[in-house]
């Protein structure tokens, strides 16, 4: 091209140019232009191109004039012509002329190729080797490419391989800092949010932006389900395509790609409970996503950690009310507020030790049910489903109770209704669970309808303070039996309920009759009951207040 000086007159002045240029700034952009610009002047060219290397496409990055406007917006796909075959073999590739007939060119869209002569392209190789993209040059017809401008541009390549690694290390550094900042400011947000109304908006928001995806969602698993349940969206407005609810069985890896589309979606993990799931559209960012996810996760679980004890306060408080009968202090409001609705059918469960697992279950068959759980016993409110008598209901217990893996001990009220009639299902139940013990001598469901005439012995053995000579007489006996190892006080009980038969007693205890008339002269010398003159029915009584009051000493 006439009045171009030759490369070799200045090719000196023009590397010493692109060092300077190199490393007078970070900013890739800046360095790419002014690169492009000097390789432009130093050989003469009609357009010089820098592509880099993305994902799986070489992308145009820098374009001299009159093609800056096809930036970002022209990439070629692997495999695609001249510069693909500099970068997949990282050696230069030279057409002097002829650039029509070669089949390794493939042109930019909107370029003129008619006025194209010669074509460069040469690969820029990062220090270990690895291609990291292509500068390309065209020559307007009629110059052609001399071997030492393809010289200089292979030399100019290397210096434009350390600018594209600095700064990109550079822009990695600061995406770092913004990222840590960004961390940093939403840990004090999910440090400050109060409830989860607070907390779940906000941080959407602020993932959204951290991953720079298109749109964010944060779904968090239902109790006692395997669905998770959409909770806040970023940006807030959804489409049709967005899903409410996502079952366990339906998530696929942390990334997703699809064509164009991508999708991260990673779960919220604290300690090793699954919380939810944190998804952004349109972002690959994995690793940035499971930290931010971690914040998420532990901000979800301080708030809900927080609200069940407040929860757990007002039901503590609540319970203690209603059994104490207390008709002031909101009780009403706070049955509302725990959705207790005091005006339908409910049965008093007591249970003993405390079993989280027959809440949950028992919960789950009698929607709208109450539990408060102490460190060894259980109350519950088991709401009556409408039409649902109080025999099924205990019979479901009992099946419930057939299946806990340890010794448990339930007892049951009558139906109440309306706020007063709770604190006598609370003595029920309690009655009921202290009458297992009795009745079946083992931990099982007793409902208080069952305790026929314990009702009443139940109730004197809780108050204790009855001086009667014949309890004295049977405790005797009975610590006769603790001290001795011995069984007379069980040999007395049968005596009684087989109406005094020899034969059917001894019979029902496996012994010989001889053997339990000594046992019998045995207790009257200890007690001094005359089982041929003193009152069965007393005696029997006795027998059962010394039973109770041994089973619950405490009472």
């Amino acid at each position: 091209m006439p009045g171009v000086t030759p490369v070799t007159a200045r090719s000196d002045a023009v590397l010493a140019r692109i060092i300077s240029t190199v490393a007078s700034t970070l900013e890739l952009d800046e360095v790419l232009r002014a690169v492009v610009r000097l390789l432009s002047d130093a050989s003469g060219v009609h357009a010089c191109f820098v592509y880099l290397v993305e994902d799986d496409a070489l992308v145009l990055r820098a374009a001299g004039d009159p093609y800056e406007g096809l930036i970002g917006k022209v990439s070629l796909e692997r495999g695609n012509g001249l510069a693909w075959w500099a970068a997949e073999r990282n050696e230069p590739a030279f057409i002097p002329d002829n650039l029509l007939a070669d089949p390794r060119v493939a042109y930019v869209p909107e370029l003129d190729e008619e006025r194209f002569q010669s074509l460069l392209s040469v690969p820029i190789a990062a220090r270990d080797g690895t291609v990291i993209g292509v500068i390309s040059a065209h020559t307007e017809a009629p110059h052609a490419f001399t071997q030492d401008e393809v010289d200089f541009v292979v030399t100019s390549a290397s210096l434009v391989a350390a600018a594209i690694e600095n700064a990109r290390l550079y822009d990695e550094t600061r995406a770092r800092v913004e990222q840590l900042e960004a961390i940093t400011e939403l840990a004090e947000v999910i440090a400050g949010a109060r409830t989860l109304d607070e907390l779940l908006p906000e941080v959407v928001a602020r993932s959204r932006g951290l991953l720079r995806s298109s749109t964010c969602h944060l779904y968090l698993l239902a109790p006692g389900s395997e669905e998770f349940e959409l909770q806040a969206s970023a940006p807030a407005s959804r489409d049709s395509t967005t899903r409410t609810t996502l079952g366990l069985a339906e998530l696929g890896p942390e990334l997703a790609r699809g064509g164009r589309r991508s999708r991260v979606a990673v779960p919220l993990i604290a300690g090793d409970e699954l919380l939810g799931l944190l998804v952004a559209e349109q972002s690959t960012a994995v690793e940035l996503a499971r930290a931010v996810a971690s914040q998420i996760a532990v901000g979800v679980k301080k708030i809900q950690l927080i609200e069940s004890l407040t929860e757990k306060n007002l039901i503590k408080d609540f319970f203690e009310a209603l059994a104490a009968g207390r008709d002031g202090g909101g009780i009403a409001s706070r049955a509302i507020r725990l959705g207790c609705d005091l005006d339908r059918r409910h049965v008093v469960l007591a249970a003993e030790p405390a079993d989280e697992a027959l809440a949950r279950t028992l919960l789950g068959l009698f929607p709208g049910s109450l539990f408060d759980r102490r460190e060894e016993s259980l109350h519950g409110l088991l709401r009556l489903p409408a039409g649902g008598g109080e025999r099924a209901t205990i019979e479901i217990v009992r099946r419930v109770h057939a299946d806990s893996p340890g010794p448990l001990s339930i007892g049951l009220s009558s139906a109440c209704e309306g706020l007063t009639s709770f604190a006598g299902g609370f003595e029920e139940a309690r009655q009921a669970l202290f009458g297992t013990t009795v009745l079946n001598r083992v931990a099982s469901v007793v409902a208080f309808e069952e305790l026929g005439a314990y009702k009443y012995l139940l109730r004197i053995a809780a108050d204790g303070g009855v001086r009667d000579a014949t309890v004295d007489a049977v405790r005797r006996i009975a610590e006769y039996d603790c001290d001795r190892g011995a069984s007379l006080l069980p040999t007395l009980e049968e005596f009684l309920k087989r109406r005094g038969s020899i034969s059917a007693t001894s019979e029902a205890l496996f012994i010989h009759a001889n053997t339990l008339r000594q046992r019998l002269r045995r207790i009257g010398d200890l007690s001094g009951i005359d089982l041929r003159r003193d009152d069965w029915l007393m005696i029997e009584i006795a027998v059962k207040l010394v039973q109770l009051r041994s089973a619950h000493p405490a009472r």
